[in-house]
């Protein structure tokens, strides 16, 4: 009975490791890294906004990838206080590769860039010429 109880433990411990790992799993539930996934308002820089106009990206597929997209963790920066802190989240629009850098602070998220994966759109957006 003894090694029955510390086997259910054992397991109890594995199941909930799994289950509250941001970075185990592929499910956008399983990998929200502490990234509301709701938020009350979501605003877009200039930037994102030219970037989404020459890219031809629609807010309705930057609020999907928001709710269901994949956390890149390599790509974010995960430093520093909650609204400080940058998500990249990546997914499948319109069969295109997608990858948006959001910010969040407190009930609000900020688009800050959106990238194409897949292809390489010709367009100059303000703040271009800081990375030449």
């Amino acid at each position: 009975m003894k090694y029955f109880r510390l086997l259910v433990l054992l397991l109890l411990i594995a199941v909930c490791f799994a289950g509250c790992n941001p970075r185990g799993g592929n499910k956008a539930s399983d990998n929200s890294g502490g990234l509301n996934r709701n938020p009350t308002h979501i605003r877009y820089s200039k930037h994102a906004r030219c970037r989404m106009d020459c890219r031809n990206i629609t807010q309705n597929e930057i609020v999907d990838l928001i709710h269901r997209g994949y956390i890149n963790y390599k790509k974010c920066n995960l430093t520093g206080d909650e609204c400080h802190k940058r998500y990249a989240i990546e997914g499948y629009e319109q069969n295109a590769k997608l990858r948006i850098i959001v910010a969040e602070c407190g009930n609000e998220a900020t688009v800050i860039t959106c990238i194409d994966l897949d292809h390489d759109w010709p367009c100059t957006c303000p703040g271009d010429e800081r990375h030449h």
